[in-house]
């Protein structure tokens, strides 16, 4: 055999070697993400689209919710744009708000057109799975199937407000507000466009209690956040403020920004002077 011919012979075994590991490590990869994930389908009801009621274009996004059943707090979304349905959606432990998912969730979607998902708009719709999920969980199907009207769980919206919902500040005492601004070194970071996610966080559960997501204006800015009514009121919560620049308030993106309260903060607080002063880094 030529010394040419056995050289191109070696090439190609150790080239088809590559790709073989090349291929297993891809699937070792995909076996892993499903293990850390809820993955399936998503559907609009023929008959809400039928209606008019559900208006959905390619530039919509969709926002996957995972919500705990007991405490009815989010812990963990995902975004997902163009939106076509019928389509494959996965969300996980990537999507996950600084903690381990366990135990078995109520999967939510909400679509959104205005960038502002916690804000009803003509034409959104909502959908729940059928069940709890829990991660590892696969073929879930999500049926869209009302118009959004504006609260985590789709019912009337309450006065004050409900979870993941942006609107009106809630009763005083169920209420934290004051002022948030940047350090002189990150306020460049700050962009035309961004967004401000509040967050009030259970210290014993260590969950988001509360959130609430508002554009930047011009900071320093005023802000709040309530206590959704009905949930019983802590003594004091762990307020965190940050800037969300892709829609993905639980992901870091480059330029995003972070603070957090050295201490807990009582409901009923009105005068809060906060300052972002580090970059978000998940």
């Amino acid at each position: 055999m030529k010394r040419k011919t056995l050289a191109i012979i070696v090439f190609l075994a150790v080239f088809a070697a590559l790709v073989a590991t090349a291929l297993r490590q891809e699937l070792r990869r995909d076996e892993e993400a499903l293990a850390h994930s809820i993955s399936g389908r998503l559907q609009v009801d023929p008959q809400l689209e039928a209606s008019g009621q559900a208006d959905i274009v390619r530039t919509d996004r969709v926002a996957l919710i995972l919500v705990d059943p007991q405490t009815r707090h989010p812990v963990a979304m995902h975004f997902d744009t163009p939106l076509v349905p019928p389509m494959n959606f996965r969300i996980g432990a990537d999507d996950a708000q600084g903690q381990a998912l366990t135990g078995r969730y109520t999967l939510i979607a909400i679509t959104d057109k205005d960038g502002e998902v916690f804000r009803s708009v003509p034409g959104e719709v909502y959908g729940q799975a059928q069940g709890s999920v829990a991660l590892g969980d696969q073929q879930v199907v999500v049926t869209l199937t009302q118009p959004f009207r504006g609260t985590l769980f789709n019912t009337a919206p309450a006065a004050g407000g409900g979870p993941m919902e942006e609107g009106p500040p809630g009763p005083p005492e169920r209420t934290i507000s004051g002022t948030v601004r940047a350090t002189p070194e990150l306020a460049g970071n700050v962009a035309a466009g961004d967004r401000m996610v509040i967050l009030l966080f259970d210290p014993e559960l260590d969950r988001p209690a509360a959130i609430n997501i508002v554009p930047v204006t011009k900071l320093p800015q005023p802000f709040s956040v309530s206590i959704p009514p009905g949930q019983p009121l802590k003594a004091g919560y762990s307020l965190r403020i940050l800037t969300d620049k892709d829609g993905s308030p639980f992901h870091a993106a480059p330029g995003e920004i972070v603070g957090r309260s050295p201490a807990l903060v009582a409901p009923g607080t009105h005068s809060v002077k906060f300052v972002m002063d580090q970059p978000y880094v998940r």
